[in-house]
C-alpha cells in the first residue's frame, strides 16, 4: 500500500498538499483533489488518508532498546514532538542488531504504512530506506541526514572543574555500551594533562548493579581515584552506593560526576552532579527536520545539540589534593 508521500509524488504535489487533499482543505482545488483521490482509490488506500477531522503521517521510530531511561526518555519525547505537528509513531527495536535494524528499515520503507523514519543509532541501516525521508541521530556519515548531540564540550567542562580544584587523578566508569563516551573522557585528559591513568577506567556490566561490581573492582585495584566520571547516572548512583558501603564519602572522599540527568539525580543524597544531553531539543529539532523532508520545505543536513553540565552537591570539592 502506498504511503502519503508516494501518493503525492504520483500526483506530482508535495506531501502538504496531498495531505490537504485528503482534509478536504479549500487550499487545494478540486482538481488536483481529484488526481489525488483517484491515485489512491487506484492503489486501494483511499480510505486510508480521507479523514477530514484527522489526517495522519505515521512516522517509524528505530531505537536500539527500550530497557534503558536513556532510549525510552527519547522516544516519549519523540512522541510528543510529532504528535505537536499532528503526526502518529510507531516504535520497533533492534536490540543493537545492525542487521535488524536494516530489516526494520526496510520493512517500514516498503511494506509498512510509514511516511517518515526516525532512526536513532544506526546510520548502518540507512541505505534501506529508499526513498522514504529518514532522519538519523548518533553517528552517520556527512551525506545522511542527521541530529547529533555534541557531549564533548560538557565532558571538557566536567574535567576542568576537577583539574580546577587541583584534582588529576580522574577515573571513568562505563560499560560495553559506552566505549565512544570512554575515548571522548581519555582523548580530553590527554589533551588536558597529557596522560590518562588506564588503572583508573573500569568497565563492566551495565546500570546500576553493573556499575556497583565495576566500583568495585577498581577499589580493589587500591585506593579509589579523587574523581569519577560516569558513562551515565545509574552507573553514577551504582558507583556511589559501592563507595559508600567501602567507607568512602561522596564527594569527601570522591568526587562523582553521571551523565543524562535524570530527574532523580537532583533529589539524591548528595545530589548528583550530570550531564545533561536535552534530549527535549534532540527531538524536537529531530521532528521539525523529518517533517520538512516530508513537506519538501528547506531543512538542515545536520543540526548539533550541545550538552549541559549540571553541578550539584556529589562534584563538590573544596580543598585541592596535595
Amino acid at each position: 500500500m502506498l504511503t502519503l508521500s508516494k501518493i503525492a509524488k504520483l500526483a506530482c504535489v508535495s506531501i502538504s498538499t496531498a495531505s490537504k487533499a485528503f482534509s478536504m482543505s479549500p487550499e487545494v482545488n478540486e482538481e488536483t483533489r481529484e488526481i489525488i483521490f483517484e491515485i489512491a482509490k487506484k492503489h486501494g488506500c483511499f480510505k486510508k488518508f480521507f479523514n477530514a477531522k484527522y489526517p495522519r503521517l505515521v512516522i517509524a521510530v528505530i531505537c536500539p532498546e527500550l530497557e534503558s531511561l536513556y532510549y525510552a526518555n527519547i522516544v516519549a519525547h519523540l512522541q510528543m514532538a510529532f504528535e505537536d505537528q499532528g503526526c502518529e509513531i510507531c516504535v520497533a527495536t533492534t536490540q543493537f542488531s545492525k542487521e535488524r535494524g536494516r530489516s526494520l528499515v526496510d520493512y517500514y520503507s516498503k511494506y509498512a504504512r510509514v511516511d517518515g523514519i526516525v532512526l536513532l543509532d544506526g546510520a548502518s541501516a540507512m541505505e534501506a530506506a529508499g526513498d522514504i525521508p529518514i532522519v538519523c541521530t548518533g553517528r552517520a556519515n556527512e551525506s545522511t541526514v542527521r541530529v547529533v548531540i555534541d557531549k564533548t564540550a560538557a565532558f571538557e567542562e566536567a574535567i576542568d572543574h576537577f583539574v580546577s580544584k587541583g584534582v588529576t587523578d580522574i577515573g571513568f566508569i562505563g560499560e560495553w555500551l559506552t566505549e565512544s563516551k570512554k575515548k571522548i573522557f581519555t582523548d580530553i585528559m590527554k589533551k588536558k594533562l597529557g596522560y590518562y591513568d588506564p588503572s583508573l577506567i573500569a568497565v563492566g556490566d551495565r546500570f546500576a548493579g553493573g556499575a556497583y561490581k565495576t566500583t568495585e573492582e577498581l577499589i580493589k585495584r587500591g585506593k579509589p581515584p579523587r574523581a569519577l566520571i560516569c558513562a551515565y547516572d545509574y552507573l553514577a548512583i551504582g558507583a556511589m552506593r559501592c563507595l559508600a558501603e567501602h567507607g568512602y564519602k561522596v564527594p569527601d572522599d570522591v568526587a562523582v560526576i553521571g551523565m543524562d540527568n535524570i530527574p532523580e539525580a537532583k533529589y539524591l543524597t548528595p545530589s548528583l552532579s550530570s550531564i545533561d544531553h536535552n534530549c527535549d531539543r534532540l527531538c524536537k529539532a529531530v521532528a521539525d527536520t523529518l517533517i520538512n523532508m516530508m513537506m519538501g520545505k528547506p531543512y538542515e543536513k545536520c543540526t548539533v545539540i550541545e550538552s549541559t553540565l549540571h553541578l550539584r552537591e556529589s562534584s563538590e570539592i573544596g580543598v585541592k589534593n596535595d
